[in-house]
């Protein structure tokens, strides 16, 4: 058994990912197209160095009245208490107004830091700057009751399939998310062509709509190539499947170690029309058994015969 806690990351004294809520004011203009870095600082006068603001949820970053989410990987500097946060002044629209900042260590996904800006960062507004250094205040979320869920993990049955690195997965639901945990057990996990179950004790997030399944690219055979994942909600008796059919590797597909995989259910329930035109040569029609897959933005319906009553696939 295992719990969505710090005990399940390695190096905990070294590194650990963000959360960065990035709330921009509702005030005419109060969007920018400049470039945002933060910078975070401990109690005991650590920080993490400047980290720039990529890769936001939304396609446009920073725009009025916009909720923009990070995650970002820094050094664990433990409790925070301030942020410096700028912009380099760049693009056409550079200044910005700033409501407020919320941080989450997800390593302690109970723990929320919230930082109050209320102000311009803008070399044509009020005092004209565009940093500020602002204080975090510490929140601790409301605890939620905890609950089960079966992980089963299915390696593909490639070559070099299997991984020796340290996986990771993260869920998401509609009441919050787990955080980062190890998928670790007595096994030899991660094998290519084998499956791997494991329990994991987290907060009860609800309906699961997505989750991050990832590696550290560690040890001589990193690369993985994972067919899906399969996670029983205990409580609720649901279970999800989330296609993946990807290598995650530095040196095959796309180079990424990380993805964000949905559920099979988002999308099995679309009804969808084939029309299928075999060519007019001699010969061109088949007796076989003919499949169709169809890929979009939120996974795959997996393979389905095309079958009727008709006899179908002839020639013209």
């Amino acid at each position: 058994m295992q719990s969505c806690d710090n005990n399940n990351i390695p190096n905990r004294g070294k590194l650990t990912s963000y959360e960065i809520l990035v709330y921009t004011g509702d005030k005419r203009g109060a969007g920018t197209d400049s470039n945002v870095s933060i910078t975070l600082f401990g109690k005991n006068g650590k920080q993490t160095g400047k980290i720039p603001l990529k890769n936001s949820n939304n396609k446009d970053p920073f725009e009025r009245k916009q909720v923009d989410k990070f995650r970002v990987n820094g050094d664990y500097i433990g409790e925070l208490m301030k942020l410096h946060i700028e912009h380099d002044n760049s693009g056409q629209s550079s200044g910005w107004f700033l409501d407020k900042i919320v941080v989450t260590d997800l390593f302690e996904p109970k723990t929320q830091y919230v930082a109050t800006c209320n102000q311009w960062l803008a070399k044509d507004e009020g005092d004209r700057e565009i940093s500020r250094d602002l204080t975090l205040h510490k929140q601790q979320s409301t605890t939620q009751k905890s609950n089960y869920y079966k992980i089963t993990v299915y390696t593909g049955n490639k070559s070099g399939a299997g991984t020796d690195s340290d996986v990771f997965i993260t869920l998401y639901g509609k009441l919050g998310e787990t955080g980062p945990t190890k998928l670790a057990n007595q096994e030899n996990n991660f094998e290519a062509g084998k499956k791997d179950e494991f329990t994991i004790e987290c907060q009860n997030i609800g309906e699961l709509n997505q989750i991050l399944i990832a590696h550290n690219n560690k040890g001589l055979s990193s690369g993985w190539f994972l067919d899906r994942i399969l996670i029983e909600d205990t409580q609720d008796h649901r279970t999800y499947e989330f296609p993946c059919n990807r290598w995650l590797a530095k040196d095959e597909d796309d180079k990424q170690i990380a993805r964000y995989l949905v559920p099979r259910q988002k999308v099995r329930n679309n009804l969808y029309k084939v029309t299928v035109f075999t060519g007019n040569k001699s010969g061109a029609g088949t007796d076989s058994d003919v499949f169709i897959t169809l890929y979009g933005k939120l996974g795959e319906t997996g393979p389905t015969k095309l079958a009727n009553q008709e006899n179908n696939f002839e020639a013209g």
